[in-house]
């Protein structure tokens, strides 16, 4: 009977070890999954979509140079005299630029003036007294330049662009230039030159932009940066490129709604910098989230941090 009662009390005391462990493993599960549930639970930072203005520009370098620049020739063969004027000085169409001695053996003549074709700014000497000098016959090339003139009131740069870019660029377009002389200073200029055929070897096209150059604060032979706005837009819903994800060739982005993270399938338009247009997918005042959203799926979650 004792050994009876032994057994009865030894499986109740099981039991009771038993049901301590099985509460203590419920106990252990439960924080366990309150725990994941928390984990998933992502901070993010959000910022409220808004409308503005973007541009989708084209970057370029090239060289400035004169609307004219012209190298003045002698008209006889000799020997420069002198040259009648210097270096950056301004001069009128028909102004002297230099005397050339024409002189031969037992023959005197006057000397021969070499005189400017146009108005602008004697831009280079070529020669110094003495120098034997040549008119042009068959080509300017079998001459000897004497000078060069240039136009500066209003100057050029010419871009090269490539085939993928043609659609894009027109006659007509305007351009933002900027050069390091003037690093605050901003020209603008327009496309006047657009050449249609491209070049075979190269893949690219010449185009010509002209800029006016009032005080001819742009000079020949500065290295000149160019922006070629391409495209313009107004008031239109635009986001940081950061935000916009790719898979599977879908753009899209995620916005918090109620605390939960909902993805949104985008269509993107011009970009301008870190900024990019969004033509249908996202409506002004939605929560957009630009930090964390990698982590993000749909449904997700999400704690906003300030």
């Amino acid at each position: 009977m004792l050994t009876r009662r032994k057994a009865v009390v030894g499986i109740i005391a099981l039991l009771i070890v038993g049901f301590g462990i099985y509460r203590g493993t419920v106990s252990y599960r439960a924080r366990q999954v309150e725990e994941v549930e928390e984990e998933r639970i992502i901070p993010v930072v959000v910022t409220n979509v808004e409308k503005g203005d973007i541009r989708e520009i084209l970057y370029f370098t090239g060289d400035i140079k004169g609307q004219e620049e012209i190298d003045v020739f002698p008209r006889v063969a000799g020997k420069l005299l002198k040259n009648s004027v210097e270096e950056g000085d301004i001069v009128k169409k028909g102004t002297v630029i230099a005397l050339i001695d024409r002189d031969m053996a037992g023959m005197k003549f006057e000397p021969s003036e070499v005189t400017s074709p146009i108005a602008g700014i004697l831009g280079k000497l070529y020669l110094d007294k003495g120098a034997g000098v040549n008119p042009p016959t068959m080509s300017p090339a079998m001459g000897t330049p004497i000078a060069m003139i240039v136009n500066m009131d209003k100057v050029k740069v010419v871009i090269y662009i490539t085939e993928k870019y043609l659609p894009r660029v027109n006659k007509g377009q305007g351009a933002e230039i900027t050069v390091d002389a003037y690093p605050d200073k901003l020209f603008k200029g327009t496309v006047t030159t657009f050449r249609p055929v491209v070049d075979l070897m190269s893949r690219t096209t010449k185009a010509e932009i002209t800029i006016p150059n009032p005080g001819h604060l742009l000079r020949p032979g500065m290295f000149a940066r160019v922006n070629l706005v391409v495209a313009e837009k107004q008031g239109v819903v635009i986001v940081p490129i950061d935000a916009v994800l790719e898979s599977q060739k879908e753009n899209f982005v995620f916005v918090e709604n109620g605390g939960k993270a909902e993805k949104r399938i985008v269509e993107t338009g011009i970009r301008e910098g870190e900024r990019v247009e969004i033509k249908e997918g996202l409506e002004p005042g939605e929560r957009l989230v630009v930090v964390g959203q990698e982590m993000l799926s749909d449904g997700m979650a999400v704690r906003v941090m300030e």
